[in-house]
């Protein structure tokens, strides 16, 4: 019997480190999660839709420091998997951002929040945003963008300015920026709408 509590405590342990609660650091345009109906657009464990933008995203400037966008089990914060996003330190003349993208046909009608779980291992930290391209013209709107500092943190962004394009969204836009010069990587998970 005590060997079975013990490995049960050790199980309850190791899922508060590998899966931390959400909420306990909220950034972006609301300091607590919004209430409402939610819906899981990626969670990540079913595969990976997800590219990097490179040398080819000259549509929208320089070469990006975005190198890879790939499932990792090293880190999530719900299921077993979230996207890792790697990138490169820039150089000068080179662009300081990077994008990751995913391209479907959404309807976020009535959506007031998109809000995802973001983890930063690193030492240094960073600006992240998303924009979204809408419509059959794939008009670009650009949500807040917020500092993410090491470790993990949940960040709510706004939709509300954007509500006349929610109807046919295109593609999402993870959008990183370097504060400090940096190889690296961050992790999102649980990339959901909030109505």
């Amino acid at each position: 019997m005590k060997r079975f509590i013990f490995l049960a405590a050790c199980m309850v342990l190791s899922a508060v480190v590998l899966h931390p609660a959400h909420g306990q650091d909220i950034i972006g345009d609301m300091a607590s999660l919004p209430a409402g109906s939610t819906t899981v657009i990626d969670d990540f464990e079913k595969g990976n839709y997800w590219i990097w933008a490179a040398f080819d995203w000259e549509l929208y400037g320089p070469s990006k420091l975005s190198t890879s966008a790939r499932l990792s089990n090293r880190w999530a914060s719900q299921g077993r998997q979230s996207l890792e996003c790697r990138m490169i330190a820039s150089t000068p003349g080179s662009a300081t951002d990077g994008m990751y993208y995913m391209d479907y046909h959404w309807d976020f009608s009535g959506s007031r929040y998109i809000v995802l779980d973001v983890y930063n291992p690193e030492d240094e930290p960073f600006d992240f945003g998303i924009a979204l391209q809408a419509t059959d013209e794939w008009r670009w709107d650009e949500l807040s963008s917020v500092r993410v500092n090491p470790g993990w943190h949940t960040v709510v962004l706004d939709l509300s300015q954007f509500a006349e394009d929610l109807f046919l969204i295109r593609r999402i836009n993870i959008c990183y920026r370097e504060i400090s010069p940096m190889d690296g990587r961050f992790y999102i998970d649980n990339l959901r709408i909030v109505k």
